[in-house]
C-alpha cells in the first residue's frame, strides 16, 4: 500500500472517530462595536447557551493595516474564564483609533474549551474608519515587516440552517489538517434553480468546489470531507510557489 493511500485512510478512521465540532453552539462568542468620533470601542462577550456551567478561554485578535503604506500592526488579548448556564459575560473590551481612509482593521474573537478546541468565533471588520456589516471575504496575502500574518481562516456567508450545519461541519474537518496558508477559504451558499441552493468553497475568491444543499446529515457531512480535502490539495499544490519572506 502507497503512502497516500495509508495516509488517506488513516485520516478516514480519524475523521469517523470525531465527534463534529459545531461552532456558536453551545457558546457563543460576540463582537460589539461602538463608534465615537475617530475611535471604535470593541467589547468581546461570550454567551453559554448549554446547560453546565464551562472554563474556557479566549483570543480576541486585532489586526490592522494601512493599504497604501502597507503598514501592518496587531494585537492579541487572551485570557481564562468561567461562565454559567444562561449566562452572558464581557470578557474584554479595547478602543481602536481609526481615522485613516485606506485602512482596513479585521477583528477576530475566538474561544476555546478545555481541549483547546474552539467552539466559538465572531469576526467584524472596520475599513476606511467605518464598520463592514455584511463582509464574507478579507484577504491578507503578504507578511509584514514583523512576521505576523493571519493563517487558517475560514469565512461563511450562508443562508439556511443546512448550510449552517455545512460550515460546522466542514470548519471541524479544516481544523483537523492544522492549515497554516495565510490565503482565506470562503464557505458561500447562493440561490440555483427555484428554492435550492448551491455551497461554493472557494480559496482567494477561486471556486475549487460546489454542490447542491440538501438537509441530510450524512449527505453534509460526506461533503465537508470533500471539500476539506480539496482544500489541502489545493494548498499542497500551491505550497513551493507560495513563499512568505520574513
Amino acid at each position: 500500500m502507497s503512502k497516500r493511500n495509508v495516509f488517506f485512510s488513516l485520516f478516514i478512521i480519524l475523521v469517523m472517530n470525531l465527534t463534529a465540532q459545531t461552532l456558536n453552539r453551545e457558546v457563543k462568542a460576540i463582537i460589539e462595536i461602538t463608534k465615537n468620533e475617530d475611535s471604535f470601542m470593541v467589547s468581546a462577550k461570550a454567551e453559554n447557551l448549554s446547560k453546565i456551567n464551562q472554563s474556557l478561554s479566549y483570543e480576541l485578535k486585532v489586526f490592522k493595516e494601512e493599504k497604501k503604506p502597507g503598514n501592518k500592526s496587531s494585537n492579541i488579548q487572551s485570557g481564562r474564564f468561567v461562565i454559567e448556564y444562561g449566562d452572558v459575560k464581557k470578557l474584554t473590551t479595547t478602543v481602536i483609533n481609526s481615522n485613516e481612509k485606506d485602512e482596513e482593521i479585521i477583528l477576530l474573537f475566538l474561544i476555546r474549551n478545555i481541549d483547546d478546541e474552539i467552539i466559538g468565533k465572531a469576526r467584524k471588520v472596520i475599513a476606511d474608519g467605518k464598520i463592514v456589516k455584511d463582509v464574507y471575504k478579507v484577504t491578507l496575502k503578504k507578511a509584514p515587516n514583523d512576521g505576523i500574518r493571519l493563517t487558517g481562516v475560514v469565512f461563511e456567508k450562508v443562508k439556511t440552517k443546512p448550510g449552517r450545519d455545512f460550515y460546522g461541519y466542514f470548519y471541524s474537518q479544516f481544523l483537523i489538517y492544522n492549515f497554516k496558508d495565510s490565503r482565506t477559504v470562503l464557505v458561500e451558499e447562493v440561490f440555483s434553480r427555484g428554492r435550492t441552493t448551491k455551497i461554493h468553497v472557494k480559496i482567494d475568491n477561486k471556486k475549487i468546489f460546489e454542490f447542491f444543499v440538501q438537509p441530510r446529515t450524512d449527505y453534509l457531512k460526506n461533503n465537508a470531507r470533500i471539500a476539506a480535502r480539496l482544500v489541502y490539495d489545493n494548498f499542497s499544490k500551491k505550497e513551493k510557489k507560495y513563499i512568505v519572506k520574513y
